[in-house]
């Protein structure tokens, strides 16, 4: 799929708004960009047939976010995933989610069941599917998790945790990726779901810290693929014109 199938509702948003940010966020934390690939501004001005203040003032909030490394003289560099980066943005949805769980548990109703198990089955029925849609998987997960925060009332929560956890969605997709990771996401899930049926708070989150903490096995086999995609790695590549191809399309080939 290419990027601009995919992402062309948003850049006719960008062009009606006159704001490139929200479309060039998405395109890096769903890794239609690859890490380490350095843009222009020029190349940026032109697909978004915008002038350069708006892209230089998305750049400057990308920047601080830490999705891009601005390079004098050089262009712009889709930052690198930095692991320790990766590992205080978990930290901080495991410290929150873990609590909203917590209130989930105890004030539930048969209803919210339902409707994780309907999120399950959609995860379920994706997977079975030839050509498996790695974001689309992603997004059934956030959904699955973010019932927890509508029925406990902290979708400010989510949303905050949303808002600073690039490095740790661009991680997420990569192990997505992987048709065994898939498959113990699915697991844990439906263990999770079981836990809250029969209202067991120690299990639940038993459950849930071996659920976020897989990460910590993955991480070091994608590190040991994908070198590059990765801070400690000092290589990068120029890309003009921009977004040729959607790069995790690429990965398609390459499962863990």
């Amino acid at each position: 799929m290419q990027y601009d199938d995919q992402l062309a509702p948003l850049k006719e948003q960008a062009l009606n708004d006159g704001e490139v940010y929200p479309v060039l966020r998405r395109a890096i934390v769903e890794l239609y960009l690859q890490p380490g690939t350095v843009l222009s501004i020029k190349d940026i001005c032109q697909h978004f047939e915008m002038g350069r203040s708006p892209v230089r003032d998305a750049l400057i909030r990308l920047d601080q976010e830490g999705l891009v490394t601005l390079l004098p003289q050089r262009g712009t560099m889709i930052s690198q995933i930095d692991l320790s980066r990766v590992e205080q943005e978990r930290f901080l949805r495991l410290s929150v989610e873990e609590e909203v769980m917590k209130l989930f548990m105890a004030c539930h109703t048969p209803s919210d069941i339902t409707l994780l198990h309907e999120v399950l089955r959609q995860q379920q029925e994706l997977c079975g599917q030839k050509n498996f849609d790695t974001r689309r998987f992603l997004w059934l997960d956030d959904e699955f998790h973010q019932v927890f925060y509508t029925v406990a009332d902290k979708l400010f929560c989510l949303q905050a945790i949303q808002n600073v956890g690039g490095h740790y969605r661009r991680m997420r997709l990569l192990t997505c990726n992987a048709s065994t990771s898939v498959e113990e996401i699915l697991r844990q899930h439906s263990a999770l779901i079981t836990a809250l049926q029969v209202r067991d708070t120690e299990l639940m989150c038993n459950i849930f810290h071996s659920h976020l903490r897989k990460l910590d096995r993955e991480e070091r086999l994608l590190l040991k693929k994908y070198p590059y995609l990765f801070k400690s790695s000092s290589n990068y590549e120029f890309v003009s014109p921009m977004w040729k191809a959607d790069y995790l399309q690429t990965l398609k080939t390459k499962r863990v």
